[in-house]
């Protein structure tokens, strides 16, 4: 499953009012320097999986796999594209504390979902939660679950045992920004030609969907995700984004430097040299 594909075709288009908060006077927090769950590239090399014997490939790619897993969970119950993200980030949290050995990243996706529906008040009942989980699984979109199948209470128990976890591991910082509030909030700033910004809000959108199976969201805060977004919509889509004031560049105006944009994009390239081209996937290139 390419996560992309699923961004792109699945999921609605964006829209002005499908994030909660976008309206300019809620996007103030966007100077605000976000830190507590920034890490620095080395401390990839050190979480409790490497710790474990798990190579950094290895465990990059499982946690791939498991927002993959969680993003078809959230298809299936009709989420927002917020909530989603703020699971995968819920997610990656999670092993920067715990190891993906000892905690199987299904497990912890499956918990990542119900917890952020609660936080993001996109509520979806337990049960639901649970049928999505076990056809997701077994790969089986119309697969019949009993409320008494042993199958059943086993994802019930796994997800309500983990939930307890999960806030430890996020020392119950419930918090979580996106990228998604920035985002439309500029790409409406800097590009007023109508045809021109749906293009570039749908390519950015699609690459912070994409960027969530990466742990981007550990490595910046959600401006600089949103100002790589939008630089990279920018080349795919071939429209330029003037410049503020006097030669000031639209980047300064969210206060992100190019050399930041440029790493997070290469990341993204990373990730598309990384898997096989799919079908209706975003191309990602390398920035120098």
């Amino acid at each position: 499953m390419a996560y992309s594909s699923v961004s792109q075709s699945n999921y609605p288009s964006p829209r002005p009012d499908a994030v909660r908060g976008s309206s300019g006077s809620d996007i103030l927090w966007v100077q605000q320097r976000h830190t507590s769950w920034v890490f620095q590239p080395d401390e990839f090399k050190q979480t409790p999986s490497s710790r474990d014997g798990i190579p950094f490939d290895n465990e990059m790619m499982m946690r791939s796999k498991g927002v993959s897993f969680l993003a078809l969970v959230g298809m299936h119950l009709q989420l927002p594209q917020p909530t989603l993200y703020v699971a995968a980030t819920m997610f990656h949290r999670f092993y920067m504390k715990f190891s993906i050995k000892r905690h199987h990243y299904y497990d912890i996706g499956a918990t990542c979902i119900f917890l952020s529906t609660k936080v993001e008040e996109t509520n979806r009942k337990l049960k639901d939660i649970v049928v999505a989980c076990c056809r997701v699984a077994q790969k089986n979109d119309k697969l019949e679950i009993d409320q008494q199948s042993k199958e059943y209470w086993r994802w019930r128990d796994i997800i309500l045992f983990n939930e307890e976890l999960l806030l430890e591991a996020l020392c119950f910082d419930l918090a979580i920004e996106n990228p998604y509030n920035i985002l439309i909030h500029y790409t409406r700033k800097f590009v007023k030609d109508d045809k021109d910004r749906i293009a570039l809000t749908k390519s950015a959108w699609a690459f912070v969907n994409d960027s969530a199976r990466t742990t981007l969201c550990l490595r910046y805060p959600p401006r600089v995700l949103a100002a790589a977004a939008l630089y990279c919509a920018s080349t795919i889509c071939h429209v330029t984004v003037l410049p503020v004031e006097y030669g000031r560049m639209w980047w300064d105006e969210i206060d992100v430097t190019i050399g930041d944009i440029k790493a997070a994009c290469n990341i993204m390239a990373d990730l598309y040299e990384s898997s096989p081209s799919r079908a209706g996937e975003q191309k990602y290139t390398r920035q120098h």
